[in-house]
């Protein structure tokens, strides 16, 4: 796998997950909050400031990546323990969401996987 390729994979991992937040997001409104419907009013809002949240961690981890994919290409590698933390969060998260809640929460394993590949590939100077 060329320098190339591994930049523009990891770039492309980075939107990713930086544009699943406008998904998650979009699941509350159209999906979960109708689902929970006799929910408390407080246990309501509670669980929708935590999906927001998360919807925001998304949004936050894609820009961060983003900023490691452009000090990169500037040849600055100290900030690849961003996408090493991103991705052990991915990772590990996607797991757990697949064991516990169904297989589309692998689909957090495959950007864990394709970002650790690619910051693997552009670790070294080029």
């Amino acid at each position: 796998m060329g320098r190339r390729f591994a930049s523009g994979l990891f770039l492309l991992v980075a939107l990713s997950v930086g544009l699943g937040a406008f998904g998650h997001g979009d699941q509350w409104l159209r999906h979960v909050s109708q689902a929970l419907g006799g929910v408390a009013p407080r246990v309501f809002t509670l669980l929708e400031l935590i999906w927001f949240w998360v919807s925001g961690t998304m949004l936050a981890f894609g820009v961060l990546l983003v900023w490691c994919w452009w000090r990169l290409r500037r040849g600055d590698r100290g900030a690849l323990f961003v996408a090493w933390t991103v991705g052990a969060f991915y990772l590990l998260g996607g797991a757990a969401g697949t064991l516990l809640l169904g297989p589309f929460f692998a689909v957090f394993m495959v950007q864990a996987l394709l970002l650790s590949a690619a910051a693997w590939m552009l670790r070294r100077p080029s």
